[in-house]
């Protein structure tokens, strides 16, 4: 199984290239400086150099704050890259099944607690991040359609673990924490919008599931990838701080505040769990494991 990764040096790209390679996939990663989705000729270099019968594109820029800083930039990676990189499997390998990460971004924004999100539910995306995915997955269904291409859609919901950039909030406040812990000192930490409810998942079960997706035959073409269970961002921090053994405040910092936030929004992920794909590491866990892993970073230093 020759297995092609784009943007495979990214937070997810490590762990879904050593999933692959322990599952037997004979993988070819690249990323920037390797190949660049905004140049056309090198794209089609690359599949025609490498003949794959498996792609996996995770290159994109993946963070709601910068595509609300750059929205021009969003598009062209996210959706123009996207169809350079269709246009050449269609030419090079016809029969490779792709695999196209999207976003749970992508929804449309509920006030209704409680209310798991599938893949019939509305989208009406509220960032440029979730406007690109939106048109990544109708280019998808575009191409399966005109050129019989076998794609398969995420709509992926948060994730986290060891190695995420502390722009997102759970690796920030897990630094933020494991730095004060370190002090031996009392101290305040930075934090966004704290009563907003996500679904969160261990970022070794959702490349789990990428990796059945690309294996198995699918019954269809989008799929959830998230844990099922929404959890209230300050919960989750005080579960950080719990792992702590020195006070900890917490203060709001404005500019972590997103120009535009969901209050509630969780998966249904019926389709993955139906399928048997899904691990479902508790959330708890992961905080754990990446606290430690802070921890014992800071103590090698």
């Amino acid at each position: 199984m020759k297995t092609l990764v784009i943007g495979a040096s990214g937070f997810v790209g490590g762990y879904l290239v050593r999933e692959l390679e322990a599952a037997g996939h004979k993988v070819t990663a690249v990323d920037i400086p390797e190949v660049n989705l905004l140049d056309r000729e090198g794209v089609d270099s690359l599949l025609e150099k490498t003949q794959p019968d498996y792609v996996v594109n995770l290159a994109a820029i993946s963070s709601v704050g910068a595509s609300w800083k750059d929205p021009v930039s969003t598009i062209q990676v996210n959706v123009v890259g996207t169809i350079n990189l269709l246009d050449a499997i269609v030419k090079h390998a016809p029969q490779a099944k792709t695999l196209l990460i999207g976003s749970a971004e992508e929804y449309a924004q509920t006030a209704e607690m409680n209310v798991a999100l599938s893949e019939t539910s509305e989208r009406e995306a509220s960032s440029p991040y979730g406007i690109s995915k939106i048109a990544q997955e109708n280019f998808a269904e575009l191409y399966r359609k005109k050129y019989g291409m076998k794609i398969v859609c995420t709509r992926s919901f948060n994730h986290t673990g060891v190695g995420q950039k502390i722009t997102f909030a759970l690796p920030s406040f897990v630094k933020q924490i494991a730095d004060i812990e370190k002090s031996g000192q009392s101290g305040t930490i930075k934090v966004g919008n704290l009563s907003a409810w996500r679904d969160f998942s261990d970022v070794r079960d959702v490349v789990h599931v990428y990796r059945m997706l690309l294996e198995n035959k699918t019954e269809y073409d989008v799929y959830n990838v998230g844990s099922g269970i929404a959890h209230k961002v300050g919960d989750l921090l005080d579960t950080i701080i719990g792992f702590a053994t020195v006070k900890i405040e917490a203060i709001q910092d404005p500019e972590k505040i997103r120009p535009v936030d969901i209050p509630y929004q969780c998966c249904d992920n019926s389709r993955i769990v139906k399928c048997g794909y899904w691990n479902g590491t508790r959330i708890e866990e992961t905080l754990k494991w990446m606290f430690d892993h802070e921890i014992d970073s800071q103590n090698c230093n």
